[in-house]
């Protein structure tokens, strides 16, 4: 039996994400007597879009060398509570009606929120817990949910996308593009490159069922050469020319998470030492905050 997939370091083995994310299905979510649980490390609002209450899911099926997301991407089974989705929905419209109140955000705690979101590593894990959820926030005055995703389950499977077409009125989708060529979706994912379309499937398929989609891109020439923007852009004309316009560009953000994950998928060494830190630490409180310091590793 194959080890569960960390963080990826040099002479990595590329991996099925399909498969992935059926083992890591297994670990982040459970049965429960109000419907299938997640495990999330945080419900809260933050000023990001204008001011919205995100709840922060834990587990993905991808390992991409610059992700700015907690351990709990990582190492699933160590963080995180689990929450039924009627637990969730609740949660995110209570964080909407207390606002922001983290410290670090004061000067913006005037800002009313309006909207709610999944984030973190990959919602789309535990199709069925996602799909309550949107029913249960489908009843709320909230008007915008944003869902955001790498893509890769949505675009495996056109069912899914269908099912969430019920919820179109309200449901934005933003999908985050890793690459535009299998090299580099295998380079920076560490999946397997026969994934590498799946993300643009994705959101041909939202199109398609009149989902309010947009794509977002790790463009950084860090990390993707420029040619290779190029050929994302073409791919996402020939879908939709709008897609290509709207494209969200980012740009590599040393958290300390991003920076321990670029180097040990350099070091060998360190990315040892970095997962024995990590499996060994007890945590004052669960799941890591991006910009977070609490491993003094660099």
């Amino acid at each position: 039996m194959r080890k569960y997939q960390r963080f990826l370091s040099p002479g990595f083995t590329p991996f099925d994400p399909l498969a992935l994310a059926k083992e890591t299905e297994k670990i982040v979510t459970r049965a429960g007597p109000e419907g299938l649980e997640r495990k999330y490390t945080g419900i809260y609002s933050a000023p990001v879009y204008g001011g919205i209450a995100t709840a922060y899911a834990v587990g993905c099926c991808l390992r991409c060398i610059y992700c700015w997301s907690n351990w709990s991407r990582d190492f699933p089974e160590r963080f995180g509570k689990f929450h039924s989705p009627g637990k969730v929905a609740n949660a995110l419209a209570k964080a909407a009606e207390k606002g922001i109140t983290a410290h670090r955000w004061k000067r913006f705690r005037r800002i009313e929120i309006d909207k709610l979101r999944l984030s973190g590593c990959e919602p789309t894990l535990g199709k069925e817990h996602l799909l309550s959820i949107l029913e249960h926030v489908a009843e709320y005055k909230y008007p915008l949910f944003i869902l955001e995703t790498n893509g890769v389950l949505l675009g495996s499977d056109i069912d899914i996308v269908k099912q969430l077409a019920q919820f179109a009125d309200k449901l934005y989708v933003r999908v985050s593009l890793k690459a535009a060529t299998a090299e580099g979706f295998t380079q920076r994912t560490g999946a397997l490159g026969d994934y590498y379309d799946f993300p643009f499937r994705a959101l041909e398929y939202l199109m398609e069922e009149g989902i309010f989609s947009r794509a977002a891109a790790m463009t950084d020439p860090k990390v993707m050469p420029r040619q290779e923007r190029e050929i994302l852009i073409e791919k996402l004309s020939r879908i939709d020319r709008k897609l290509a316009t709207d494209l969200e560009e980012e740009q590599i953000n040393a958290y300390e998470t991003t920076v321990s994950r670029l180097r040990a998928f350099q070091d060998v060494q360190f990315s040892r030492k970095l997962e024995k830190v990590i499996k060994e630490t007890v945590w004052k409180r669960e799941g890591v905050k991006p910009g977070n310091r609490g491993l003094q590793l660099l």
